[in-house]
């Protein structure tokens, strides 16, 4: 069965990153904190990887500082990832490769050069 987020998990990730591009020192700090907060759980990187692929309303912007994070995690942790969670960022990188945006596309590209493929 493939994976879908928790829409209450999924709207705090949303949330996430509309505050990161805050220009405030506090909020950017907050924002941190919990980023680093939830580094913790291997699913984070599955929602990360769903807002850049799947959530084509979201603005370019937040999708593609959602891949952003991704490509960090994935070059700092990937190692760690539960099987399930790097088959699902490949499957989905792979998949949305030639998303329309130039954006994405480059962050979807950015991504699957930091994966072991």
């Amino acid at each position: 069965m493939e994976w879908q987020p928790d829409e209450q998990g999924l709207q705090q990730v949303l949330q996430l990153l509309k505050d990161s591009q805050s220009p405030d020192t506090v909020t950017q700090r907050a924002v941190q904190q919990k980023l680093e907060q939830l580094n913790q759980y291997p699913d984070f990187n599955n929602y990360l990887i769903f807002v850049l692929t799947r959530l084509k309303t979201e603005d370019e912007p937040t999708r593609s500082l959602s891949g952003l994070i991704l490509k960090n995690n994935v070059k700092a942790h990937y190692q760690n990832f539960p099987p399930t969670v790097s088959d699902f960022i490949k499957q989905e990188c792979l998949s949305n490769i030639g998303d329309p945006s130039p954006l994405i596309r480059a962050t979807i590209g950015d991504c699957l050069g930091k994966l072991s493929l």
